[in-house]
């Protein structure tokens, strides 16, 4: 076995590298930035769900003073003026509809918001209503209202399995996703017990501190935009194709970001802003309230039918499962959040016979797109929820029952995909034993609850790519495209350079994202800057070793396998160790030059592959609630939440522990209190007034968080991705343990009091 190497900066709780920046107010965001010359852009929006445009009369709000110019339909037909992440469906401005409130239907450009205001009041805008469809039920009748009369464009993002049946073709369903192993009605026949759930999933917002904000200025040819996005690199490609320009024409830079959780991935903001400026030849500014944020993009609302069969002993033998993923008015991210969640309804579990079938669907609503878990979540209320109820029928202990279907490390989660590289029923057992699962609450209305989830982690088709610069002075500068989002990757991508070099952190400076001169990365999403880009990183780096160590074996007339990197000096067989700056001063012979490392990830190509490519690591989240239901009120008060990930080794103990936690509040979230809410077609709460997130008050008031490490991950030392994970058993493990408290089983997210309350009170009145 080889040996593993002793590590002294990675693995430890490092003080993050941006930490005094930001407590300290010094952190650049993109709306801290002030260009010479900037004006100020504000969106006029539908307030209709669904309506032809008739027309767009903006000379009024043109001769407004102040007002520089105003853009609408007219303005951008010379363009490629549709866009999107999967199908080219959605436009600049509104060209012949708007599909949902919020549409943007014309955007001002003056010189101080205040005049932008008052201009979009001056815009004359006539709507012909049509009917709105505004879920998932009414987009899916039969003659329902189409949200897009023609089919859109492709836009061919890598790993989307494009194709549909016919049946199909003229309706609101724009993606299909299906998958099959064995015979399911084989093994339904087979079955001793066959149940049949249907679960929903609510519209949710994202809600980062930092709403969407993009700067963009035109030069000539060139265009530079400043903004606060997730993929900088899909982004300049997109921007590029729309103005027609080369990808060398379009720089995007991206300072610090204030919170993305996807809702900052593929492109939001930055062409009304980029437009206005291509029209008026100046810097342009468009930062949204946290109101627009709510009406820019969002999670998928979902319904998921299942339908398993089982031996009376527990052993799961098939399943069925029907997905719809309420897309909203444009796709975005929603067919490929569509097939990732097809694609892990699966669960963590042996189940030989399957059949899914998965849909996005258009509605006359806010678009979804991609959020932390990436279609985990919707799928995995389902299967733990059911997992209880299978348990709870058959009479099994609900923790035995997951023990006997777990799927064992080495086995196939399907066939040719990368088989399971975690002990799945280690981590279960660890949060069992943290909940006191064996000891059954003795009060009365509370109960305890279990979830284990798997999701494919790192990306599809992933593509990373890195450079490290040893400076003279022997310091080091790290260029990665992967973006500072607040979860902490320059601090953990700084340690593996540490590691590799023997530096000290504060001997390392991360770049900023510069898509001029960064390496590409395809985003910052799906667990995989750890992982993936810590490879590239890994690998720059030890290009950089090799360099050095050859460099030093001229200097000091050694073997270069002799030679050893230790505290900033290379070390020999012949006496003290020569610090770096010497090695490069001999080596180049003046104290210049410097040694430039590069690395680079790319995912493999798998046809045997469902998804077209294996997956890099499995995420796993374990998670174990215990409550308490207040039968009076409906309040569910969290008393105790365990959560357990693996995360292969902890380049960073602390921040690892914190994005477990983060993702556990993110649960408590949409578990207990967060839902987008229509009335015909209008959103009810696109604020924070209305629409409850939780805070750290509404933590558990006991909360484990284990990280499980084994260093078998793919990643450097032994690392997997852990960003997702501790997120997506939250709701089942707490819905879990309400049925547990109360006898009653909730199949609609959130739980919030009057639900709970309404349904303790029904149970009363049946006398059940």
């Amino acid at each position: 076995m080889k040996k593993r190497q002793a590590l002294t900066v990675a693995g430890t709780s490092a003080a993050r590298v941006d930490g005094v920046e930001k407590v300290t107010g010094r952190a650049v965001y993109t709306g801290d930035l002030e260009l010479p010359g900037m004006a100020f852009a504000k969106v006029l929006r539908s307030p209709l769900p669904h309506a032809r445009l008739v027309k767009v009369d903006a000379r009024r709000a043109e001769g407004l003073p102040g007002v520089l110019t105003v853009l609408t339909r007219d303005d951008i037909r010379s363009l490629n003026y549709r866009y999107g992440a999967t199908y080219k469906d959605q436009s600049i401005v509104a060209v012949d509809k708007v599909r949902y409130v919020g549409d943007p239907v014309a955007a001002v450009l003056a010189v101080d918001e205040a005049a932008a205001d008052e201009a979009l009041g001056l815009i004359d805008v006539e709507y012909e209503e049509l009917p709105p469809v505004t879920s998932i039920e009414e987009a899916i009748a039969p003659g329902a209202p189409l949200v897009h009369e023609t089919e859109s464009v492709k836009a061919e993002l890598r790993g989307v399995r494009y194709g549909a049946p016919e049946r199909f073709k003229g309706t609101n369903v724009c993606y299909y996703f299906g998958y099959g192993q064995g015979d399911v009605t084989t093994g339904f026949e087979k079955s001793d017990c066959v149940f049949e759930d249907v679960f929903r999933f609510p519209k949710v917002q994202h809600y980062s501190l930092e709403p969407h904000v993009s700067i963009a200025h035109f030069q000539g040819d060139r265009l530079t935009v400043w903004t606060s996005c997730q993929d900088p690199f899909n982004l300049r490609d997109h921007l590029a194709a729309m103005f027609k320009l080369p990808l060398s024409r379009v720089r995007v830079i991206v300072p610090y970001v204030g919170g993305g959780y996807g809702g900052k991935l593929y492109v939001k903001t930055e062409p009304i802003a980029a437009a206005l400026s291509w029209k008026a030849r100046r810097p342009v500014k468009l930062a949204l309230s946290v109101e627009e944020s709510f009406k820019t993009i969002t999670r998928h609302p979902a319904r998921v039918r299942i339908k398993t069969g089982v031996t009376r002993d527990g052993c799961l033998l098939a399943r069925e499962c029907e997905i719809y993923m309420d897309t909203g008015a444009y796709a975005d991210a929603g067919p490929r959040v569509t097939q990732k969640a097809g694609y892990r309804a699966l669960g963590p579990y042996r189940i030989p016979q399957v059949r899914v079938e998965a849909h996005a669907v258009y509605t006359n609503t806010v678009p979804a797109g991609a959020f932390r878990g990436f279609g985990s979540v919707q799928v995995t209320w389902a299967y733990e929820s059911q997992m209880d109820l299978i348990a709870e029928r058959l009479g099994i202990d609900a923790l035995e029952l997951r023990l006997k279907n777990l799927l064992q490390k080495g086995e196939d989660y399907t066939p040719g995909d990368t088989p399971v590289d975690c002990d799945l029923k280690e981590g279960l057992l660890k949060v069992a034993r943290a909940l006191d699962w064996k000891r059954k609450p003795t009060k009365p209305y509370r109960g305890k609850g279990l979830a284990c989830c798997i999701k494919d982690a790192g990306g599809t088709f992933k593509i990373a790519g890195a450079t490290v610069k040893m400076s003279s002075d022997g310091s080091a500068v790290l260029l990665t495209g992967t973006v500072e989002v607040g979860q902490g990757p320059r601090t953990a991508l700084s340690q593996v350079v540490a590691e590799e070099l023997a530096l000290s952190l504060d001997q390392i400076a991360v770049a900023e994202l510069d898509t001029d001169v960064t390496p590409y990365d395809v985003s910052t999403s799906a667990s995989s800057s750890t992982t993936v880009m810590g490879l590239a990183v890994q690998r720059a780096a030890q290009d950089v070793k090799k360099q050095l160590l050859q460099a030093a074996a001229k200097v000091m007339g050694e073997k270069v396998d002799r030679l050893t990197l230790k505290a900033g000096k290379v070390h020999g067989s012949k006496g003290k160790g020569v610090p770096y700056d010497k090695i490069i001063a001999d080596y180049f012979g003046s104290r210049a030059g410097e040694f430039i490392g590069k690395g680079l990830y790319r995912d493999k190509k798998s046809k045997r592959a469902v998804l077209g490519s294996p997956t890099t690591f499995w995420e796993v989240g374990w998670g174990g609630a215990e409550v308490e239901v207040d039968p009076e009120t409906g309040v569910i008060r969290l008393l105790k939440y365990v959560s357990a990930s693996d995360v292969g080794k902890a380049i960073n103990p602390m921040q690892c522990e914190g994005q477990d936690e983060g993702g556990v509040l993110f649960g408590i979230g949409h578990t207990l209190y967060e839902e987008m809410i229509y009335q015909d077609g209008q959103l009810l709460n696109p604020n924070l007034i209305d629409y409850r997130v939780p805070t750290f008050r509404h933590l558990p008031d006991e909360f484990h968080s284990f990280l499980i490490e084994n260093r078998n991950g793919p990643g450097p030392f032994g690392a997997k991705g852990m960003g997702e994970g501790g997120l997506l058993p939250v709701a089942s493990a707490i819905g879990n343990a309400v049925a547990n408290a109360v006898g009653i089983r909730f199949y609609d997210l959130p739980l919030t009091p009057p639900r709970v309350w309404r349904a303790l009170r029904a149970k009363e009145s049946s006398g059940t």
